[in-house]
């Protein structure tokens, strides 16, 4: 329950999660249930009260790296955002090559389609488009790790309309993935080669500091808001 500070604060979010007994059924929520217009004003509200408290940015404090803040937090991860559109299109450009499950595999008669070179019956096959958008941000990440020949982390990011983020490294480790990623590849050349594979595809991501969503669950992060 919101204490009282915080229901004077916000009223809203006592609407946060309110159920629509009467729902459009020409609306689609992609759920078995509908919220009411009040509940997503209330959302909204809140998604934007605390996207400025937990925004990307391109650098933090020195304070907020180290084991430390395994324990006491932020937890935050330095890298590229995408969203699943981003992800498919990146995937698309690249052409990149998916293996099949044994079902496909056999259901299509081959090991393996591109991304950017579907044939037109493999277009239509829903099967094969779910997977393969369930496959993308592996695909993505595995991607650029070969372009960047420097291992990735994947992470969610707190973002409204970011999937994934794949990162050079957390704020946990920092120091120790810097170093390392510095006597191998170079970090300036990793960082060069993972930017110059996403503007190529058309593909809109900064390298930033975002905070991992899993990490934030005590600021009522928790579905919807």
């Amino acid at each position: 329950m919101p204490s009282d500070l915080h229901s004077t604060q916000y009223p809203e979010d006592e609407y946060l999660f309110e159920i629509d007994d009467n729902p459009d059924p020409s609306v689609d929520s992609g759920l078995p249930w509908s919220f009411t217009e009040r509940a997503q004003r209330a959302q909204a509200a809140k998604w934007d009260r605390l996207y400025k408290l937990f925004h990307p940015r391109p650098v933090i404090k020195k304070e907020e790296t180290g084991p430390r803040c395994l324990v006491n937090g932020p937890l935050l991860a330095y890298g590229w955002a995408f969203s699943k559109r981003d992800l498919l299109k990146y995937a698309e450009f690249h052409n990149i090559k998916m293996p099949l499950q044994e079902y496909l595999s056999e259901k299509l008669g081959k090991s393996y389609v591109k991304y950017g070179a579907l044939s037109e019956t493999d277009a239509q096959d829903k099967e094969l488009l779910y997977y393969l958008d369930k496959c993308a941000s592996l695909a993505v990440r595995k991607h650029l790790e070969h372009e960047a020949r420097v291992k990735l982390t994947y992470v969610v990011p707190f973002s409204k309309i970011h999937d994934a983020l794949f990162a050079l490294y957390t704020n946990i480790e920092a120091r120790e993935r810097i170093d390392e990623i510095q006597a191998t590849v170079g970090l300036e050349d990793a960082r060069d080669f993972i930017d110059l594979a996403i503007y190529e595809a058309g593909v809109q991501s900064e390298l930033l500091w975002w905070y991992d969503r899993a990490g934030l669950r005590g600021v009522g992060l928790n579905y919807p808001c």
